[in-house]
């Protein structure tokens, strides 16, 4: 039976939550992702985040990071800092992470899980540099009251289109989504904050990963 039309794509759920949290909350950078049953994060959806910045995480220093989903959800807290989680790992992964951080002016994370059934399975993680500073005993509470608007979200189903994106990145999926809507190459780089050159590439990548020759078929094959 096929998913019905109407049912919101993970992206999109990604995007109000993201808008949704840092409207009380403000961030710098932030990523939503799902968890598979193996505790690991997928399927990111990310706001501002450079690209480069989450495929260095994602390919050399996730294994050191303390808000990682198994960690988080051996604290068993839904919302944890990144002072908290630090707290629970050794010294030497920790100062480790803490260097991939400061390199992209990161000062400070929070992390908030959704669970279903006492399981994780998306999370959204804030990022804040120094202009913002660190999060507060305050907001930490604040985001602790909306965890239950981040679990709604993501018990959403997937929908059919959420599989035809499931082989693109993080930021190929964010121009499709955009291509979609109508945008250029220069809407396309403003709204993501990247150069016209960036931009140009991931389309090469998009148009060869999916088996297309233009704009139109690209967006009538993945959404459609």
């Amino acid at each position: 039976m096929s998913t019905p039309a109407s049912l919101p794509e993970a992206h999109e759920l990604g995007q109000r939550c993201i808008a949704a949290f840092t409207r009380v909350v403000p961030a710098t950078l932030c990523a939503f992702y799902r968890i598979d049953p193996a505790l690991q994060a997928r399927d990111f959806s990310l706001y501002r985040m450079p690209e480069p910045m989450h495929q260095a995480y994602l390919q050399r220093y996730r294994q050191y990071d303390p808000l990682q989903p198994r960690h988080c959800a051996a604290a068993g807290r839904p919302v944890l800092s990144l002072r908290m989680g630090m707290a629970q790992q050794g010294r030497h992964a920790s100062e480790i992470y803490q260097g991939f951080l400061q390199r992209h002016g990161v000062l400070d994370v929070v992390e908030i899980l959704a669970h279903d059934g006492g399981r994780p399975i998306a999370g959204l993680s804030l990022l804040r540099d120094s202009a913002l500073g660190h999060f507060s005993v305050e907001e930490l509470g604040t985001l602790d009251a909306l965890q239950g608007l981040l679990e709604m979200a993501a018990l959403a189903p997937y929908s059919q289109v959420d599989e035809r994106l499931s082989g693109l990145t993080p930021r190929e999926r964010q121009i499709a989504w955009l291509l979609r809507d109508g945008a250029d190459n220069k809407s396309i780089a403003r709204r993501l904050d990247l150069g016209l050159p960036t931009v140009k590439t991931h389309l090469i990548n998009l148009f060869r990963k999916v088996g297309v020759g233009s704009r139109t078929e690209l967006v009538r094959t993945l959404f459609l």
